[in-house]
């Protein structure tokens, strides 16, 4: 009897402690891991806990199973957990897209299967990955020493990575960012490189119009250095002990308080449940809290304007100028007539490039069957205008050495040890040396079709 009223004891305390803070239901994992996505036709969060294995969490119930599943060993998994993002679209098909741009898995049947004919560009770490239209892109990131503006896309007919050409004021790339996708707008905070500083600027990419534009100042004072979370897209600014929540739509940001006594380092929002997860310091693990979405918001402190627009001083300079420019326009069209002013679809860059006169040695080079060229049929391509001898050698060693740098770069992980350019003499004349190209590195420059992209 006495057990059975403390057991009605405990009961009532886990009633009145859960309800206090709203949650449905909480659960608590050993080792912390980035890899999960949210299932929504299983209503259910899987978390990939080792190479074998993944937990599946209901959403409705809290209850935990532990499942096998299969992963094409391209990558061992202690690259594989840190080296890949997880994205989702509407139609609930899950992509892992590596971290630096490359290789792509998707995840089907209980099996994480590779999907793309690329490589690891290792080209924009740290980029903003994200879903539009079904399939995957990458914004800036960065890679080989420099830091990178540009947007790329995921080709599902050719399973590569392209370029996209895109307009108006890119944001600069060496700025820490913080990004939130809406629709079809991505929505990104810059933060000066200095991790004291706050945030300034804010700017929108329109994904239908590939165009970029300057929305306007931010209107709050929040440091880099506060955020607990940097590296999702995420309309949560989560803080220590409080969150902000980005509402674009009708440039609002509200502030909130968390229910309970957590300290969460990430939110996300699952129709009308909020999933946050809550770590120690002294702990590798972490919380999992499962909230209805009304009791999460429940302790709102304040709401704002999201934005300070952006007003320029009105000058009557310009607005002459412009003037003028409008009726030299006018006049120009009333002249020649209407014209249809049809604007291309720009066409996808190539996302790396050689030098014009090392295409050509280089598309010369893989002509031959042996790999093999003279020294002295490199002067047909940088001897046109007649130099003198010195001069020539000087240009044909730097070609050289150029394609050198370029390729054994480019192809590290094929080449490991061996030189992608080696030398012989000529067996008639020894005087003259003979080039010889590296066989991997033609055979994986054909199979990827380099001569097209360059």
């Amino acid at each position: 009897m006495l057990n059975h009223k403390i057991l009605l004891s405990l009961a009532l305390l886990y009633f009145i402690v859960t309800s206090a803070s709203g949650q449905i239901f909480r659960v608590e994992l050993n080792q912390r891991t980035d890899l999960m996505f949210v299932d929504a036709k299983k209503n259910s969060l899987i978390i990939f806990d080792d190479s074998i294995h993944y937990t599946q969490i209901n959403l409705n119930t809290g209850k935990k199973q532990v499942l096998p599943y299969y992963r094409d060993p391209y990558d061992i998994f202690s690259e594989f957990s840190k080296g890949y993002k997880i994205i989702t679209d509407k139609q609930n098909h899950v992509y892992f897209v590596d971290v630096g741009c490359g290789h792509v898995y998707k995840w089907q049947h209980d099996s994480i299967i590779r999907i793309d004919h690329s490589f690891h560009h290792k080209n924009q770490f740290n980029g903003d990955v994200f879903m539009h239209n079904g399939h995957p892109y990458i914004f800036g990131g960065y890679g080989y020493f420099l830091y990178k503006n540009m947007t790329t896309s995921f080709n599902f007919t050719s399973k590569e990575w392209y370029k996209v050409n895109t307009r108006g004021e890119i944001p600069r790339a060496d700025l820490n960012r913080y990004t939130t996708k809406l629709n079809d707008k991505l929505n990104i905070i810059l933060f000066e490189p200095n991790f004291n500083c706050a945030a300034r600027d804010v700017f929108s990419f329109d994904l239908k119009q590939l165009r970029w534009r300057r929305l306007g100042i931010l209107n709050l004072k929040i440091r880099w250095a506060d955020l607990c979370n940097k590296t999702e897209p995420s309309p949560f600014l989560v803080m220590k002990g409080y969150f902000y929540h980005l509402d674009y739509e009708n440039n609002k940001i509200s502030k909130f308080f968390y229910p309970g006594n957590h300290q969460n380092y990430n939110i996300i929002e699952v129709e009308n449940k909020i999933i946050a997860f809550s770590t120690s310091p002294n702990s590798s693990g972490y919380e999992i809290m499962v909230y209805n979405k009304s009791d999460f918001f429940k302790n709102k402190v304040g709401t704002r304007p999201l934005l300070v627009p952006v007003v320029a001083p009105f000058n009557y300079s310009i607005l002459l100028a412009l003037g003028a420019l409008l009726l030299v326009l006018l006049i120009i069209y009333l002249i020649n007539g209407r014209k249809k002013n049809s604007e291309s679809k720009p066409k996808d860059l190539k996302l790396y490039e050689f030098k014009k006169v090392e295409l050509e040695v280089l598309n010369f080079w893989l002509t031959k069957e042996d790999l093999k060229i003279e020294m002295n049929e490199i002067n047909d391509f940088v001897g046109q205008d007649n130099p003198s001898i010195d001069t020539l050698k000087k240009r044909r060693e730097t070609l050289l050495k150029g394609l050198k740098q370029a390729l054994e770069f480019y192809f590290k992980d094929e080449l490991q040890e061996e030189k992608v350019i080696s030398e012989s003499h000529h067996p008639q004349d020894s005087r003259m040396k003979i080039l010889i190209f590296n066989e991997k590195v033609s055979h994986a420059l054909k199979n990827n079709k380099i001569g097209e992209k360059v």
